[in-house]
């Protein structure tokens, strides 16, 4: 490491709150919330709008777990639904260096100017720069700490890199100490049981989205279908929207399992041509988790609308919304077939939300589904 920067690190001013900071660091390797707290103290030290920290697989390059701090779950749907990472110039760049110092993303712009979406990032969501940090670097996996800034907030200055790069040594030691601390042998012991004795097949994700448990209907599930499978610990989809759907849920429940807002179950469904649909429900374990459950129509009996109409107190329209929700059709789907608009259909689903007690789409279905199954 060249001299300059050693001495830079230990003279330059601290950030603001550096000693909690790094309090929060060690404290997120038993503290329920993870390191949320830690970019929560980060993003105001260094007054950045947004900070991620973040893993991503690089080929094919996706995000596999987030934690985050300022950024929005309209965002969220906006940046994996739009592929944005595979325009993200500080992503791109960053999954082919080593563990380093922190370097700001307007050194890179030269570098992808020329890439299509680079513009749209730019624009939509205002940004100037990021500050960003390879935590860590595997064959198959980058860690990546960013800070966004608008133009608004301005670019990053030469002395607050450096005074970021006070907290280096420090996030790495935290970041590597959390991936080798095993916290999924208690989660194994104490939920196996519970998981074997459910009725549907079951996954217990980590807050991590790593699988530590399946029970042995969802082994016997996952040897049927091809929708769903196992690679390095992780669900994997065979479609991509199905992908999306799933980290985009994941990265809210796991939040909200450790505290990080509200965010109740929401649910992912499997429609191939020519078969019955199967319903992937995602709730948040509390103590940071997803317990993820397997409905499977062609093995069991889905809710009728004269069920969900006496359970929730619904008219017989609304419950046969629910009814066709739960088998899979689309607002759009329902809307040919009633020969209705799909404004209308929505309006109809909001006014169904207070009777069963949710405000979402998702856990409407998770809801009924929980209640109804048979």
């Amino acid at each position: 490491m060249p001299q300059s920067i050693l001495d830079t690190r230990f003279t330059c001013e601290p950030l603001s709150k550096e000693p909690q900071l790094i309090q929060s660091l060690y404290a997120a390797l038993i503290e329920t919330e993870g390191f949320h707290t830690f970019l929560d103290l980060l993003t105001e030290s260094i007054d950045a709008c947004a900070a991620e920290l973040v893993v991503i697989r690089k080929h094919p390059l996706q995000i596999e777990s987030i934690w985050y701090a300022g950024l929005s779950l309209e965002f969220m749907e906006w940046y994996i639904n739009n592929k944005m990472i595979e325009s993200d110039l500080v992503s791109n760049h960053a999954i082919h260096c080593h563990p380093g110092q922190f370097q700001t993303a307007l050194s890179l712009i030269e570098q992808v100017k020329h890439l299509p979406n680079y513009d749209r990032w730019q624009q939509d969501q205002n940004m100037i720069d990021s500050a960003w940090l390879v935590v860590d670097s595997t064959e198959t996996h980058t860690t990546l700490l960013a800070m966004q800034r608008t133009v608004e907030q301005g670019a990053y200055q030469e002395a607050e890199i450096a005074q970021l790069n006070r907290l280096v040594p420090f996030i790495k030691q935290a970041v590597l100490l959390y991936k080798q601390l095993d916290k999924t042998n208690t989660t194994n012991r104490s939920m196996a049981a519970l998981i074997d004795a459910l009725p549907n097949p079951s996954f217990i994700l980590n807050e991590r989205s790593e699988l530590i448990y399946a029970n042995q209907k969802a082994e016997d599930f996952l040897s049927r279908h091809d929708q769903i499978s196992v690679k390095d610990k992780r669900l994997e989809f065979k479609n991509a929207q199905h992908t999306n759907s799933f980290l985009t849920a994941s990265t809210q429940i796991i939040r909200a399992s450790m505290g990080q807002g509200i965010y109740d179950n929401d649910v992912i469904i499997f429609k191939a041509s020519g078969t019955e649909p199967v319903v992937m429900t995602l709730a948040p374990i509390e103590g940071s988790g997803i317990l993820a459950t397997l409905y499977d129509s062609a093995k069991r009996s889905m809710p009728t609308p004269e069920l969900i109409a006496a359970y929730f107190d619904l008219s017989p329209a609304e419950s046969k919304l629910c009814a066709d929700l739960v088998l899979g059709m689309s607002l759009k789907e329902i809307a040919e077939n009633r020969s209705k608009s799909e404004a209308t259909i929505r309006s109809q689903l909001k006014q169904i939300f207070p009777k069963a007690g949710v405000n979402r789409q998702g856990q409407l279905i998770c809801t009924v589904l929980m209640a109804l199954m048979q």
